[in-house]
C-alpha cells in the first residue's frame, strides 16, 4: 500500500514540473527570442524510504518512484519575422549574440535592438550589444549596415563586429528575458540579418498536446493516491498495516 502512494506522490511531483515547463512554453510563444525548454520523465527510479526507529531515521524499505529532469532547452531555429528597422538584427540558423547584463554574459536571439543615448547598441532590456572584442559597440546617431558575418559598417567603414557564438546542446542556463547562459560556447555557424527579429521556437499544438496528457496524468495520480489513503485508513482500523 504504501508503494503505491509513495509512488502517486512522486509521480504529482513530476507531472507538476512537466505542466510549469509547457506553461512557461505557452506564455512565452510571442516573446521574441525564446527558446522552448523541455522535460525529460525518467521514470522508476529506486528510492529508500526512511522511518523513525529506536535510535534515530533508519531504512524501512524502497520504493519506486519517478522522477522529472529538466534537459535543456530546444535550440532549433524559430521564424525569421521582417520589421525594417536598420537597428533590429536576427540570426538564420544557430547562433546567439553575446550582451552584458547585469549578472555578466549572456546570450540571446532577442535581436530588438536599439541605439541610447550614448550612442551604443543596447538591447530591448538596456544591455549593452558587445563586439567580438567584447567591448560595447558605439554606433553613434546614424544608421548603420550589418553584414550577414556581422560586420558594421557606416559611410564604408569598418564600426565593429558583433560578438556571435553558438552553444552546445547541454548546459544552457535560462536567465528569462529570452537570455541564457552556457558552460561554454562554440564558433558562430549562423548568419546575420539586418531589419529583422527571431521569434520564439515554441510549437503551440506541441506544447497544447504536452499539456492535456500530463493534466490527465495528474488527474490518475491524484485518484490513486486518494483510493490509496483510504485504503490505508481501513487497514490501519483494523490493525493489519505491516
Amino acid at each position: 500500500m504504501m508503494n503505491a502512494l509513495y509512488t502517486g506522490a512522486a509521480g504529482l511531483l513530476t507531472q507538476h514540473q512537466v505542466l510549469e515547463t509547457v506553461a512557461g512554453n505557452l506564455a512565452n510563444q510571442n516573446s521574441l527570442g525564446y527558446l522552448a525548454q523541455h522535460s525529460q520523465v525518467v521514470g522508476l527510479l529506486p528510492e529508500t524510504v526512511m522511518g523513525q526507529g529506536p535510535s534515530g531515521m533508519v531504512p524501512i524499505g524502497q520504493v519506486i518512484t519517478e522522477q522529472a529532469v529538466l534537459s535543456g532547452v530546444n535550440l532549433t531555429p524559430g521564424q525569421v519575422r521582417t520589421t525594417g528597422h536598420y537597428t533590429d538584427l536576427a540570426i538564420m540558423g544557430q547562433g546567439f549574440f553575446v550582451v552584458k547584463t547585469p549578472k555578466g554574459l549572456a546570450y540571446t536571439q532577442d535581436g530588438r535592438f536599439s541605439v541610447n543615448a550614448q550612442g551604443q547598441l543596447v538591447t530591448a532590456m538596456g544591455d549593452f550589444v558587445l563586439s567580438s572584442s567584447g567591448q560595447p559597440i558605439d554606433v553613434g546617431f546614424a544608421p548603420f549596415h550589418v553584414s550577414p558575418g556581422g560586420q558594421i559598417t557606416q559611410n564604408g567603414q569598418v564600426v565593429a563586429s558583433l560578438g556571435l557564438v553558438d552553444l552546445p546542446n547541454q548546459g544552457i542556463k535560462a536567465l528569462g528575458n529570452s537570455l541564457y547562459q552556457a558552460p561554454r560556447r562554440l564558433p558562430f555557424t549562423g548568419q546575420v540579418m539586418q531589419g529583422a527579429v527571431n521569434t520564439s521556437n515554441g510549437n503551440m499544438t506541441q506544447e497544447t498536446m504536452m499539456m492535456m496528457e500530463a493534466e490527465q496524468t495528474y488527474q490518475s495520480l491524484t485518484t490513486l493516491i486518494n483510493e490509496e489513503s483510504s485504503r490505508l485508513k481501513t487497514a490501519a482500523s483494523l490493525s493489519i498495516i505491516a
